[in-house]
């Protein structure tokens, strides 16, 4: 995995385009439902955009941006206490397990974001219906070893399954 120091640049930016983001409810929603969740994903965003040297964002439900070699690209990113470890999991919310990817991008790029958004670990990157295959389904409530998903179904990899950057 890959350890960044976070860009000011970028953290302000993520700011501004999560306070864009007009959250009515409580309610679920295609961004989720609580303003940090949305700033932290767009803060992922735009440090894989800059990573990567891309320019433009597209912001659409199917993904997030196109690379630069026409990929469709989606950011996975969760916040954390402390650098995480090879055997942690990498989760994407799933409908079922028979239907679970409901996006309609190419590949997945998990990252962690430490809680201070001092730095971050780009983890790694995999195609998407290769994580459905590998992963594993995990059913709403249902308790997984330290911890229970409880907001929804999910599918689950760990980190060193993922393709290296």
């Amino acid at each position: 995995m890959i350890e960044l120091n976070i860009n000011k640049d970028l953290i302000k930016i993520a700011e501004n385009r999560a306070n864009s983001v007009n959250v009515l409810s409580k309610k679920l929603s295609k961004y989720g439902s609580e303003k940090k969740r949305i700033f932290e994903g767009y803060l992922g965003e735009e440090i894989i955009k800059d990573f990567l040297k891309i320019n433009k964002t597209q912001d659409k439900y199917n993904y997030d941006f196109i690379s630069n070699k026409g990929k469709k690209l989606e950011v996975k990113t969760v916040s954390c206490s402390f650098k995480p470890l090879e055997n942690y999991l990498c989760t994407v919310n799933s409908h079922s397990e028979k239907y679970t990817h409901k996006q309609k991008a190419d590949y997945y790029i998990f990252l962690r974001i430490i809680k201070d958004y001092s730095k971050c670990w780009i983890l790694g990157w995999i195609e998407c219906d290769l994580f459905f295959k590998k992963g594993k389904f995990i059913q709403k409530g249902t308790d997984f070893n330290k911890f229970k998903f409880t907001k929804a179904n999910a599918t689950v990899l760990e980190i060193k399954e993922l393709n290296k950057f």
